[in-house]
Formats: C-alpha cells, structure tokens, sequence
C-alpha cells in the first residue's frame, strides 16, 4: 500500500501547481492558459478522489477500528476538502463573482445594471482602454499573437458598477487583482466576436468624444482585419503593428527591435462637440470628476472652499473648454507644474450651489463618487455663505470629519 498513498501525494503537489498556474494566467488576463490550468486541477482532483476511494476500499482497518482507524480517515478526508474547496474557489473566480463586502453607505450607490448607453460612453471615454497585446507564440504567423482587447481597470471599491458595465454589454468578465499593493478590478472583453458583436457596435452609435475615439477606431480596424484573418499575410501584419503603433503607449522596445520600419498611422484630430449629451456628461464625471472640500488655515482660523474639477491630457483642453460653455460656469486652468494636464474648474459658490449640484441630482452618478459627491453636497449645506471658521468651531470639526472620508480616503 505504499505506492498508492505515494502516488496520490505526487497528483494532490501537481494540482496545486496547476491552480497556481491557472490562477497565476487568470490575473494576468490570458483566459485560455487559465482555463486549462483549471482543467488540469479539475482531472487531478478527479483522478486523486478516485485513488482515494480505491484506497478506502482495500486498507485492512474501518473508521471504527481504534484512534489510527479514525485518524487516517479523519486525515485523508482533511485532505480532500482543501483540494476540493480550492476548485471551487477557482471555478468561482474563472466565472467572475465575488462576495461583496457589506457597507452602510453602499445602499446609496444604484446597484441595478439599467445603464444609459450615453453614460455607459461617458465613463468609458474616462476610463476604458482600447489596446492591442501582442506577444510571442510559436504557433501563430511570424510566432506573433495578437489579442485586441477593451477594458476597464477600477479600484475595487468600484465593484459594483463594473457589474453593472458587465450587465449592460452582456459580454466580458470581471476579475480581481492586487498589484503593488494596490486592489483593483479588472472588466476585459477579448472575444472577437463579442468585440465585433457588441463592443464596436455600441461605441459606433454612441460616440466617444475625447482623442480616446481615435484609439478606437483603429482599434476597430484591427479587430476586422482579425476577423477577416488579415493578419496572416506580411502585409496584414505590418498594418496591424501601425495601427498599434499609434495607439495608448505604441510599440514595445522588442517590437520595435523585430520590426524597425513600422511607421504609426496617422491619427485624426477628434474635433470637441458643444451638445454634450447629459447621461454622457455624468459617466464622464463618475470617471474623471472630483468634488472636493479644500481647506486653508488663514490668521483667524481656516477658510473652507468646496469646487468641482475634471482633469484631463492637454490634448482634450478645447473640450474641456466646452464645459464652461455647457454648463455657463468655470474655467479652463493649467498650470506650470503640470504642463501636460488642463482642468475645468468650478470655484464659485453660487455655481456650485446652482448649476453643478442641480445637474447631478438629475443625472445621477453610479460608482462610489456619487458617495462623495453626497458629502460634497453635506459640506456646501454646511459652509452656505459663510465660509471662514475658527479653529475650535464644531462646524470646522464635522466638515473636516466628512472631508476625511472623501475621495481616496473613502
């Protein structure tokens, strides 16, 4: 009976390995290396349960026979637990669920998945990335393999609304991960024919209005020129690379090394719309804006000075100028510091208290800004028109109490 017991010791260390590798695949987004990293468990816990079952049936001794009866079935039965509880959590993960956390505030937030598409644009034209991955496979034309794929990384915190993404396009997965300590979650869709099906589909009704559309429409052309299998010819090949060469951050150093002649397709300027559609307005906010509470210590105690802004690349600026045509308020501002970045900014009170919290009572936000956005409105109740506290005031204890939560500190 020693070999037996030596044999399912060997399968229970290799399953462990291909959970790791699968899992290892599945953070890293490559679904297919992930699935059979799970198939691999799954046929190992299948083959180690049954060798178990063999064991049971031929070992000289019951459960009822004395402590080491009991121990080895008590032990044995321990084992098979872990490995069968490991595979469940996997095979959960591989599907995208999770459990979420239980927070007082989070009834606040809408969880249900009937999303405006206008808003769904707005967010993503904050949020999303339209890439094109391409890495090393020996199986495919000039060992290349080229993976298009549209995402949304959040904070964790922003479950929730990833869900709602997820519902809304009916395609896709969502998984978590933690890099450099930092917690976020991941939406992916790779397929392409959910890409060319549904992804592509929807952004071309619903239009991106920052320099982002350029992105997408190149990558558009990528995922056709895939789907027609273009990509097997040199030619194709060579477009596909320009195409990614002008896109988010272009050509990888080896890229470049393989093929030093691509030259990056010419990108459009995306002219900036003055007839914002509102929902796209809020999905942008829920992506990019910020309600913030600045407070500044002046010789007679702290000045309390809640404002609204959205940064963005420079390269958006006239949008962003569009905003204060929208929304009769604000400004454009960059500063020296920042020279790549421009914001619109909203100081004025009676605007604040008029145009900007108005606005998104009506268009509600989704994610977990709209939390801020209603500690926002609490401390703009609070400083009405006087704005000045003294550094003992009550008043500038509870303010500074809900600024504390706010924001990154949520």
């Amino acid at each position: 009976m020693f070999e037996l017991p030596l044999i399912n010791t060997v399968i229970l260390l290799s399953s462990g390995f291909t959970v790791t590798y699968g899992h290892h695949f599945l953070i890293n987004g490559n679904r297919s290396k992930a699935l059979y990293g799970l198939l691999y468990t799954v046929i190992l816990a299948t083959i180690f349960t049954g060798l178990q079952g063999v064991e049971y049936s031929v070992s000289s001794f019951t459960i009822s026979d004395g402590a080491f009866g009991s121990c080895f079935y008590f032990g044995t039965g321990l084992i098979i637990a872990p490995s069968l509880k490991n595979i469940c959590m996997k095979m959960k993960i591989s599907n995208y669920s999770t459990v979420k956390a239980q927070d007082k505030s989070s009834n606040l937030i809408n969880t249900t998945s009937n999303l405006n598409p206008n808003g769904v644009t707005g967010f993503c034209d904050a949020e999303s990335s339209f890439s094109v991955r391409i890495a090393k496979d020996e199986k495919r034309f000039k060992s290349l393999r080229i993976a298009p794929i549209f995402t949304i990384e959040l904070h964790e915190k922003d479950f929730d609304l990833l869900k709602q993404i997820n519902a809304f396009f009916t395609v896709g997965t969502i998984i978590k991960r933690v890099k450099n300590g930092n917690p976020s979650a991941i939406y992916s869709v790779q397929s392409i024919k959910a890409l060319k099906d549904v992804i592509i589909p929807h952004f071309n009704k619903y239009n991106l209005l920052t320099q982002k559309r350029e992105d997408f429409r190149m990558f558009s052309l990528v995922v056709d020129m895939l789907y027609n299998g273009e990509h097997k010819t040199e030619q194709g090949l060579n477009k596909i690379l320009s195409y990614k060469a002008s896109i988010n951050n272009g050509l990888s150093k080896s890229l470049l090394d393989m093929f030093p002649d691509i030259i990056p397709a010419a990108r459009n300027l995306i002219l900036p719309t003055k007839d914002f559609n509102p929902f796209w307005v809020a999905g942008f906010v829920d992506g990019e804006g910020c309600f913030y509470v600045k407070t500044s210590k002046i010789h007679s105690g702290y000045k309390v000075s809640p404002y609204f802004y959205i940064a963005q690349h420079i390269r958006d600026i006239h949008l962003l100028e569009n905003w204060v045509i929208y929304f009769n308020c604000g400004l454009v501002e960059t500063v020296k510091t920042r020279p790549t970045q421009s914001s619109y900014v909203v100081y004025k009170f009676n605007d604040i208290t008029n145009k900007i919290i108005p606005f998104f009572e009506k268009y509600s936000l989704r994610g977990n800004k709209l939390l801020d956005f209603y500690d926002f409105k609490k401390v703009v109740n609070i400083v009405g028109e006087i704005n000045k506290y003294d550094e003992h005031s009550a008043t500038l204890k509870e303010i500074l109490e809900i600024k504390r939560n706010m924001n990154r500190n949520r």
